[in-house]
């Protein structure tokens, strides 16, 4: 069975696999079904993480199972069955191949690995456009970029939209406006910056915004831009985590490939060791929709790069 044919059996579950739901389960039982064929001893660890292990194996490939409601049927689930694939090109490599658990609400599973293998490599879409608009089918992946993420609120004046004269008002949502532009001409190149959600009390149509509050995520694989970036948008930071640079076992493989950021988490944040490699998203690069696509002639360029990477580092 193709890597293609696979992701269609994964997707045909359900779109939506929600960590640790009946329908993430079902695609654990399929997954742990071609470990088996491809040689492979099957087990799972307290988390739930799916393991797929030939001999002592201290290099892992993988990635996640579990999907967003909108989810297309690469995000993820590519990186498991090629890392499948691989071990089955690979028949006296001792290696493990992991599908881990929640990544789409954590990541959860990831977070709680306790054994440290030597390296983990993780294959996955770009999710974004730049390997389609320089023509490249795949990049190696030199960072996760740092993530801040928080809110600011803004405080006013409920009044009476009809009565109330436009110079006499305080209202908040327009000092809000204010500041998601702020936040956008914060974000000098190598950052990015988003307000993605606004709250408006007493939010009515006929009623002056009172109290707004805007959320914040602020990303940069540079964690001393991300520090100034936070300081200049000046919000107050609920969660934060550094940028993690990846290892060079694709580099090795593939040293003409474009070198890009992933602006995404992933498990691979969490996982000592870790390489990331990716494959060109195509419709624009759009992703966590069902347009979500790569072509068979990337993937199967992408399978035989994981499989050497693995190679060289099992040898």
């Amino acid at each position: 069975m193709s890597v293609l044919e696979r992701l269609d059996e994964i997707y045909a579950i359900a779109q939506h696999r929600a960590g640790y739901s009946p329908e993430e389960d079902a695609a654990h039982e399929l997954a742990a079904g071609w470990m088996r064929e491809a040689g492979l001893e099957v087990s799972r660890d307290e988390a739930g993480n799916l393991f797929g292990t030939r001999g002592a194996a201290r290099v892992w490939a993988g990635s996640h199972l579990d999907s967003v409601p909108t989810a297309g049927k690469f995000d993820g689930a590519l990186g498991v069955v090629a890392a499948i694939e691989a071990a089955a090109r690979l028949p006296a490599a001792p290696l493990a191949v992991v599908a881990f658990r929640a990544e789409e609400t954590g990541p959860m599973g990831s977070k709680k690995i306790t054994t440290v293998p030597d390296a983990y490599l993780e294959l996955h879409i770009e999710q974004g456009p730049v390997l389609a608009s320089l023509g490249e089918p795949l990049g190696v992946v030199t960072a996760i970029a740092g993530q801040a993420r928080g809110f600011r609120v803004f405080e006013g004046r409920a009044d009476h939209a009809g009565t109330t004269p436009m110079d006499a008002r305080a209202d908040a949502l327009v000092e809000a406006a204010k500041f998601i532009l702020h936040v956008r001409e914060c974000a000098v190149p190598g950052t990015v910056a988003t307000v993605g959600a606004i709250e408006t009390e007493p939010n009515a149509t006929n009623v002056v915004p009172e109290r707004v509050t805007v959320s914040v995520d602020a990303r940069s694989a540079d964690g001393k831009l991300l520090d100034a970036l936070i300081e200049e948008i000046g919000f107050e930071v609920q969660w934060k985590s550094d940028p993690v640079p990846m290892g060079d076992a694709f580099q090795a493989v593939l040293p003409d490939a474009p070198r890009l950021v992933s602006g995404a988490g992933h498990d691979a944040m969490f996982v000592p060791g870790s390489a990331m490699l990716f494959v060109r998203s195509l419709n624009g690069g759009v992703s966590h929709h069902p347009d979500e696509l790569s072509s068979a002639e990337d993937i199967a360029l992408a399978v035989d790069a994981l499989t050497a990477a693995l190679d060289r580092l099992v040898s």
